[in-house]
């Protein structure tokens, strides 16, 4: 039968392209012969608008080689009268040029050059500038004038831009006076200079009715060779015409298209297209017409051949569903209560005998105790509604196997006949069986369900809160605040406390993680206890937490919160017989009005964090303005400390330094010094603090260092001597353990680099690493010195174990020494303590002539301070050793 189907619908095909063959075949013929008619009218028509464009464009030449022609035949009169007059003079020059101006709208600048020096020019009123033009130093104008004077004959360049303002062509004649011995003398040139615009109109490319698109190619007369310079250079990609304007001494070429371009297409194409469409269709409509009829009629008798096909194949179709299906198909008489099974209903019931006349008793001895009543209420209610019935029920086989039927069947009357239903039966056991396990299998799955719902909730708070303390976390805490600034209102505000533990790292250090953990979980218990119960209380970092709390604008209420927090964290802790004593910090922020961000209230809460830290720790902040601008001015100021190190604005400062007795120059001391772009000068006072809290202590130190060696090895090349330099090392550059790596960068020579550091970093408690550091300093011939020696607390043992080179006396116990007999003895046991370990000593901040007097007959070895020089820059320093020097050497020659 597919066979057959194929078959026909291969024949249909057939004949359909067999019937439309002849108008195809016409058609395909027919749109070649279209294209080539259309074709050839378009080429037609594409000459004929290049030769209207052709004549316009010659009539524009035509007057373009007129008008240039016109003005220079003009002047080369004047070039004649000047061959005949060559003493000619400027007011004579200017009756002639007069004569031709008159001649002439385009004319601009006639200019006489003897010599090739421009000496006479009309009109001179306004062209004065260009008296005393020389040809041959003007680069713009030599090789042209020189040109013109070698080849004895016009020379016309252009166009150019003008010295008086806008363009124009000029035109140079040679001039040649005959000379009496038969020979031509060279004379000069004389210019004419033709307004480039006066030309274009008189011509008539600037009239507005011209119908073409033109340019001009051929700069200096160059004709193709020449650039393009008037018009669109664009022109030359859509196949102008062209037309060569002749010059009298070289040409141009004049490239023209239509205003809109060339036109694709003929006018009235559609009168052509209108007949060819007729004649197609007189001629395609026939043999289509033709060809349907010799179809219909193959369709009508392929329609009844397919008819007793799908009679042929319905009937199959039913034979093969009845034999392949599972269903049996039953039929009772409700008269005389006969039954009819086929051999499928048979089997399904579990007779091997195939009896085809059953009676309702076989039915009924077949169906399960439990499902019989239902059953046959069922069937009873369908032939008494003489409706359809569609039921389940089960049976149990004379093999005693249970099965489960789906049985449908329909109330029927035929005329004439005894009442019946007839139905049909298939055995459902496996779909029962398979939706039993899938309920079972749903239960099951409802069961994992729950399971995985709970760990949902779990992962989820878990995600949401702190795994140690089990407050929530950062997380919770943006969605609450996000909550949170949905529901505000105006009668109720926020109030945001931010809580950092002080002391916390010590504990972790010595006494373990462990130790950390039950202080972080003691603390957050406090919270819970002290904490209003509608707040909400987080662990936002590791030694950070927060309390939100609605707040209606009384600050006593936060302010007594916050020392009841504070209170609770001095508790000490004991934790294995260890007791743990820490603190806490609280920045608070509160918006009774709502007028911030919730997101914006706790960056707030974090600044006024920050202030308490700096106000000593343990002790709680309010938010304010000046709180706020006080941070922002500490951003703005690390901001331009980085930007300053980036642009080298940090440069040092030099302090000499003397000896106590010969007062020679022994050393300098470089101080960091801050170039502000905007505020001058500034002292480390001003941006130490601020760089040690960026952590660019070091990156400043490094460039302090490398600046240092860079100005001694200029004055070393300039012979000023200054033997050392002193430069101020910060603590935490001692404990780089890429120190002394870094160090060896540079070239340092043994004694040329002294390091300051402050007392009280180092000597008695130091780390390991310091300790390493400055022994590997001194090794590379790195001298150390005592910086503000008296004011820490170090020890006799430590400054053995350093042996530092000396120590430098702090300004505040050399100010007081001429008022002081205390001060004075304070200082003479420094220096003897200095000179019982071999240590030099320096006196900083001397400032007159008293204390020098009275620091030398204590035995001190040098001095330092504003009396013998202020800080000044590496410049200032050269100079000023230079002068130390040269008054040293007079004093040396004065002795001899």
């Amino acid at each position: 039968m597919k066979k057959q189907g194929q078959n026909s619908g291969f024949w249909r095909n057939s004949i359909w392209h067999f019937t439309n063959m002849p108008a195809l075949i016409c058609v395909v013929f027919f749109s070649f012969f279209w294209i080539f008619v259309e074709d050839q009218r378009n080429r037609v028509y594409l000459q004929e608008q290049r030769n209207e464009v052709l004549a316009s464009a010659s009539l524009v030449r035509a007057e373009l080689e007129h008008k240039v022609n016109s003005n220079l035949q003009l002047v080369k009169g004047l070039v004649s009268v000047i061959a005949s007059e060559p003493d000619m003079g400027q007011v004579r020059f200017s009756f002639l040029a007069r004569a031709l101006f008159d001649d002439s709208e385009q004319l601009r600048v006639l200019a006489g050059a003897p010599d090739l020096k421009v000496k006479m020019i009309y009109p001179f009123v306004g062209n004065e500038s260009v008296i005393g033009l020389d040809y041959l130093e003007n680069e713009a104008q030599r090789d042209a004038a020189l040109r013109a004077r070698d080849s004895s004959e016009l020379i016309l360049a252009g166009p150019v831009d003008l010295v008086q303002g806008g363009t124009g062509f000029i035109g140079r004649y040679p001039v040649f006076l005959n000379h009496f011995t038969g020979q031509k003398e060279f004379w000069g040139i004389v210019s004419a200079v033709i307004d480039a615009d006066r030309l274009y109109e008189a011509s008539g490319l600037l009239d507005e009715k011209l119908m073409l698109d033109i340019a001009l190619r051929g700069e200096d007369g160059l004709g193709d060779s020449g650039r393009i310079f008037y018009g669109n250079e664009g022109l030359v990609r859509d196949n102008p015409i062209s037309v060569k304007v002749n010059l009298p001494s070289g040409s141009w070429t004049m490239l023209a298209t239509p205003k809109n371009g060339w036109a694709d297409t003929a006018p009235n194409a559609w009168q052509l297209r209108s007949v060819l469409a007729i004649v197609l269709l007189i001629i395609v409509v026939p043999l289509l017409y033709t060809g349907h009829l010799i179809r219909l009629r193959g369709q009508q008798n392929q329609e009844l051949e397919t008819r007793e096909q799908q009679l042929e194949l319905l009937h199959e179709r039913l034979r093969v569903a009845l034999s392949a299906s599972a269903i049996g198909v039953w039929e009772t008489n409700l008269s005389t209560g006969e039954n009819v099974w086929d051999d499928r209903t048979n089997a399904l019931f579990g007779f091997d005998d195939c009896i085809y006349i059953r009676s309702g008793r076989d039915w009924e001895e077949a169906l399960h105790p439990e499902d019989l009543e239902r059953a046959k209420r069922e069937f009873q209610v369908a032939i008494t509604e003489k409706g359809n019935l569609n039921s389940q029920f089960r049976i149990i086989t004379a093999k005693g196997e249970v099965r489960h039927l789906q049985s449908r069947c329909s109330y029927y009357h035929p005329e004439g006949g005894d009442p019946k239903m007839v139905g049909v039966n298939w055995d459902v056991t496996d779909e029962v069986e398979m939706k039993n396990a899938l309920m079972n299998a749903k239960k099951q799955a409802e069961g994992k369900n729950a399971e995985l719902k709970s760990a949902h909730q779990k992962i989820e708070h878990l995600a949401m809160h702190d795994e140690l303390t089990g407050l929530p976390n950062r997380r919770l805490l943006d969605q609450h605040l996000s909550k949170m600034q949905e529901k505000m209102s105006d009668d109720m505000g926020l109030a945001i406390l931010s809580i950092d533990l002080d002391r916390f790292k010590q504990i972790n250090d010595t006494l373990g993680h462990r130790a950390g953990d039950a202080t972080l979980c003691h603390f957050a218990s406090a919270l819970r206890s002290n904490a209003p119960k509608e707040g909400f209380i987080g662990r936002v970092g590791g030694d950070e937490f927060v309390v939100v709390m609605p707040c209606d604008g009384n600050l006593d209420i936060l302010a007594e919160l916050a020392k009841r927090i504070i209170d609770a964290a001095n508790q000490p802790l004991n934790f294995e017989g260890q007791v743990c004593r820490f603190g806490a910090s609280i920045g608070i922020a509160c918006t009774p009005d709502n007028d911030v961000e919730y997101a914006s209230l706790l960056v707030r809460s974090d600044i006024a964090l920050y202030r308490a830290k700096q106000d000593g720790r343990n002790c709680y902040s309010f938010f304010t303005d000046e709180l706020q601008t006080s941070i922002v001015e500490s951003r703005e100021l690390a901001d331009e400390i980085l930007r300053g190190i980036e642009q080298s604005q940090f440069v040092p400062y030099y302090q000499p330094q003397f000896d106590a007795h010969t007062l020679e120059i022994i050393g300098v001391e470089a101080l960091a010094r801050w170039k502000h772009p905007s505020k001058g000068v500034l002292s480390p006072f001003e941006f130490m603090s601020a760089a040690q809290e960026l952590n660019v202590m070091d990156k400043l130190d490094h460039i302090m260092l490398q600046r240092v060696l860079d100005d001694m090895s200029t004055w070393r090349a300039q012979g000023l001597d200054v033997p050392n330099a002193s430069v101020n090392v910060s603590s935490s550059r001692l404990e780089d353990e890429d120190l002394i790596k870094n160090l060896s960068q540079f070239d340092i020579k043994p004694g040329q680099i002294t390091f300051e550091l402050v007392e009280t970093i180092f000597l008695d408690e130091s780390k390991k690493i310091v300790d390493e550091n400055l022994a590997r300093i001194q090794d590379m011939g790195i001298d150390i010195d005592i910086d503000d020696f008296g004011t820490g607390h170090a020890s006799i043992v430590g400054l053995l174990r350093l042996h530092p080179k000396r120590l430098k006396i702090d300004r505040q116990f050399v100010a007081p020494l001429t008022q002081s007999a205390e001060q004075r003895r304070l200082i003479k046991s420094i220096i003897d303590m200095g000179k019982s370990l071999n240590i030099e000593v320096l006196a900083e901040g001397v400032e007159k002539e008293d204390q020098v007097r009275i620091l030398r007959l204590l035995g001190c070895d040098a001095f330092q301070g504003y009396l013998f020089g202020r800080p000044m820059p590496a410049d200032d320093m050269a100079r000023f050793v230079k002068d130390q020097q040269s008054e040293a050497q007079l004093r040396k020659t004065a002795s001899l």
